[in-house]
């Protein structure tokens, strides 16, 4: 997309082999990233992680938008967009190239501004809410879909039992917040029929796969196994409910029951946000507990259950002034326990990350002096990982082994004939920790049959084999 402002729905994903289309999400971040770089010429890795982070700080306006719909003192939500800037989820993942702030942005919109519209009686916000949840849809579904049953709760169960006089308005504000899935669905039939041209993704990553639906929602042995929720609990406790000393991770679940205690009223809405939290990993078992940037998406859900029982703490006895002070410092102790958290945990990884000089030494230019920019790379041992496609600045197969493709495999066999001379693979590389025992004999046996070298370029990535007819030739230049 770099350099190319026309390149939108139809972009390439260069990680499974060809045909290089496997469209997942409408790439609103990326081509947004691109038109960045264009912009002002700053890197790649900076441009993106840059927009990231917009998008984190761009949260706060719908955030402060949905308390102030649903009657929150300023106080609170202040105190609801500290914490949401303070916890390590978002401080570490929001400054990665990753589009989960954007997606999150276009879904807490749309969740704001659906309820505004509702609670204001006013079409305009409800338009503006169908819009951002087109957006929201398109970017990242799994997100829209929580934040669009929290939406619906909110209608329903936010103000009460409805009225009749009500029902005019909870239809347009449903219909603001469901109508996306329209859009959403277009969408992944036509990324189906793409994807179907590519022998990987046919098998793992169409909506119809039976692999997909187990990676995205997991199995009924998984959602029922203690284990993986001990996992999605950890996961939690080291991003969300960071310890406070003496209290440890019990603080947050504590100023909940304080607040809905102090303040009965407000209980429907605590129950509300704490069931969108929990809708994501009750509905998406498996993302979550693979991947812990996936919190990101719903972990807001938590923090913003957490504004409404601290307004409950500073209203329960306006007579009287201790409650908001109460409020304020409990805030506050989640906010510190939050940076310090980040700067124990999370700041020292962020340190020690290899700079560009050293990805360059030990992966960069090995490959790109091995193989030129048209020939693909194999790689086996580091599934779904995009690094070293992306750092390369080369095309090639991820081997997605981690979802049950065995290799070799009859996939991989249609997949090698759709490549002719000038695009087939320039180097296999293999993941150390795979290429030793019994393995190697075997691995050396298939890179004979494939054309490759069996002498060996130790990588950052793993061991590389680079083609033999670019090793009785002359080197390629680096790109």
């Amino acid at each position: 997309m770099v350099g190319n402002p026309g390149v939108f729905l139809d972009y390439t994903t260069p990680v499974l082999g060809k045909p290089w289309r496997i469209p997942l999400e409408v790439p609103f971040y990326q081509w947004t990233v691109a038109r960045w770089r264009d912009l002002t010429g700053m890197g790649l890795d900076q441009s993106g992680k840059l927009v990231s982070i917009g998008f984190l700080f761009a949260c706060l306006w719908p955030i402060w938008k949905l308390l102030q719909a649903l009657s929150l003192p300023a106080a609170s939500r202040f105190l609801a967009l500290a914490a949401f800037l303070s916890v390590p989820l978002h401080l570490y993942w929001g400054r990665s190239f990753l589009i989960e702030t954007t997606g999150l942005f276009l879904s807490l919109s749309m969740v704001a501004c659906v309820v505004a519209g509702f609670r204001g009686r006013d079409w305009r916000w409800l338009v503006a809410g169908l819009v951002f949840g087109i957006l929201a849809a398109l970017c990242k579904v799994t997100t829209w879909a929580v934040a669009c049953g929290v939406a619906g709760l909110l209608i329903l169960f936010s103000n009460g039992i409805p009225q009749r006089k009500d029902l005019l308005w909870m239809g347009g504000a449903a219909l603001a917040a469901v109508l996306p899935l329209i859009p959403a669905k277009l969408w992944l039939n036509h990324g189906d029929k793409v994807k179907a041209e590519n022998p990987f993704a046919r098998e793992i990553i169409t909506a119809t796969s039976a692999k997909q639906s187990a990676w995205n929602f997991g199995t009924w042995d998984q959602k029922t196994n203690p284990e993986v929720w001990m996992h999605i609990g950890r996961h939690i406790t080291d991003q969300l409910l960071v310890p406070v000393p003496i209290l440890g991770h019990w603080i947050l679940p504590l100023i909940l029951v304080a607040g809905a205690a102090a303040s009965p009223r407000r209980i429907p809405l605590i129950l509300i946000f704490l069931a969108g939290f929990a809708a994501g990993p009750l509905i998406f078992t498996n993302l979550y507990f693979e991947h812990n940037y996936y919190w990101v998406a719903n972990g807001v859900w938590l923090l913003l259950a957490l504004g409404v029982a601290l307004a409950g703490i500073a209203e329960c006895d306006p007579k009287s002034r201790w409650p908001v002070p109460v409020a304020v410092s409990l805030g506050v102790v989640v906010c510190t326990a939050g940076f310090a958290a980040w700067h124990q945990k999370f700041l020292p990884i962020l340190q020690n990350l290899p700079t560009r000089e050293a990805l360059a030494q030990a992966w960069i230019t090995p490959v790109q002096q091995a193989v030129p920019p048209n020939r693909t790379i194999l790689i086996l041992g580091n599934d779904w990982n995009p690094n070293a496609l992306y750092y390369a600045e080369r095309k090639g197969i991820g081997y997605p082994t981690v979802a049950g493709v065995p290799f070799p495999s009859p996939i991989f066999d249609e997949s090698l004939k759709l490549f002719n001379e000038q695009d087939c693979l320039g180097a296999v590389v293999i993941s150390e920790a795979l290429f030793t025992g019994q393995n190697r004999d075997l691995f050396l046996e298939w890179l004979d049959k494939l054309g490759m070298s069996k002498s060996e370029i130790r990588t950052g990535f793993g061991l590389m084999f680079p083609a033999l007819d670019l090793t009785q030739s002359e080197k390629p230049t680096t790109n």
